[in-house]
């Protein structure tokens, strides 16, 4: 494992109510929060990106809570259909985040307000604890979640002798990751069939 970033929390003010649900795309977003400051919307109905997400909503104590289908765009698609026009809705973000989801809320003219609760810091490493880390015995595989942590780990294999071959895959959560990756390395990518952390394991049947 190298990890190539870290998420920390954030000071934020929760918008005034009555807001008809929440959503989320992270569980990061519980990892870094007061609760306290969500127990008058623990009521509500929360849509979660994916399975990771809506298992962390649980547990922190929304009972309502549906799964969004495992990426932005089915995400939106759900609450579009779950929620009438121009519903009020608060969304618990990463500072660091594509546009997508916003983008796909704003065709679906539901009105969602947006708090960003913690941020994602990259980890500094010099190119010889880099190269320690990796090792010289070719990967057979490279799994990368996001397409942060895919562009932050091209960035990082610049500054190294990268102990890659051409039998080794890059193992990616969705096609938007795979598209991070340099030409050479995106030959060999393969793409998750579900966005989420059981696809991609799913992958290792295909090595």
């Amino acid at each position: 494992m190298l990890p190539l970033s870290r998420t920390v929390a954030l000071s934020f003010a929760v918008p005034a109510g009555p807001f008809a649900a929440l959503t989320v795309t992270s569980a990061n977003a519980f990892h870094h929060m007061d609760m306290e400051q969500l127990k008058p919307f623990l009521d509500l109905p929360l849509f979660a990106v994916g399975q990771g997400t809506a298992q962390a909503a649980r547990k922190a104590g929304f009972g309502s809570v549906i799964d969004g289908g495992g990426d932005a765009v089915r995400l939106a698609a759900t609450m579009q259909r779950e929620l009438p026009e121009k519903a009020r809705i608060l969304y618990l973000a990463g500072r660091v985040r594509q546009p997508v989801f916003e983008d796909q809320m704003r065709a679906a003219k539901l009105d969602m307000h947006v708090v960003d609760v913690y941020d994602t810091e990259t980890i500094a490493y010099t190119a010889a604890s880099l190269q320690t880390a990796l090792g010289d015995a070719p990967f057979a595989a490279v799994m990368l979640y996001s397409g942060v942590a895919a562009t932050s780990f091209v960035d990082a294999m610049r500054r190294v002798e990268p102990p890659f071959d051409k039998k080794t895959r890059f193992l990616c959560i969705s096609l938007r990751v795979a598209d991070r990756l340099p030409p050479v390395w995106r030959a060999n990518a393969l793409v998750a069939d579900h966005p989420d952390e059981e696809g991609l394991f799913r992958l290792f049947a295909k090595l």
